[in-house]
């Protein structure tokens, strides 16, 4: 069953790399998931709406539980968020990225989310303890990419907030904030 999920997640990755098709101008965009933090990106092309997830499916889940989650790369230049990605780990949960090709002229919309658990500790006197763990959902971000280029969504979210940051991701690995973005509060 493990293998049957983790093969999924490899076809479902290579459709969705591949959906732009060549005629049209793309762009590329590296988006970041871990355990309980997933990052989605959705767009509408050709008709059809397209939605990914990093760390938001149970099989990306599952594997950075295990802390198995395995970066997938296209080629966009390895940035300081990349040197400092292990800072991020925490136990049972393993920061990971995917990159993909993405439409360029066509809006983009990010966000990401923090999925906090709940513990119930039973009593020796039929009592329960609950912990509830922060939980939250960003606001949506909307870009619209422009050909060649490469972004980064990067989380900018502490244990308790979320948000994301878009990073336009030059040759050189450096990378410079966007402001003609977009954000909206409806989810």
């Amino acid at each position: 069953m493990i293998i049957g999920i983790l093969l999924s997640l490899n076809f479902n990755l290579a459709m969705a790399q591949d959906v732009t098709g060549d005629a049209a101008p793309q762009a590329r965009i590296r988006i970041f998931g871990q355990n309980g933090k997933p990052t989605n990106m959705k767009y509408r092309f050709q008709g059809h709406v397209v939605k990914e997830s990093t760390g938001g499916n149970m099989g990306g889940a599952f594997a950075s539980m295990l802390g198995i989650a395995r970066n997938s790369t296209i080629g966009i230049p390895a940035t300081t968020t990349l040197e400092t990605m292990k800072q991020h780990n925490h136990n049972l949960s393993k920061l990971y990225y995917r990159e993909f090709t993405i439409p360029a002229n066509i809006p983009i919309t990010i966000s990401n989310a923090i999925i906090g658990l709940t513990n119930v500790n039973n009593t020796h006197h039929d009592g329960k303890i609950i912990n509830y763990q922060p939980s939250c959902q960003s606001n949506k971000l909307t870009f619209v990419a422009k050909p060649g280029k490469d972004y980064e969504a990067v989380a900018a979210s502490t244990s308790a907030q979320c948000g994301v940051i878009l990073l336009e991701v030059n040759a050189d690995g450096s990378t410079t904030p966007l402001v003609n973005v977009e954000e909206s509060a409806d989810h």
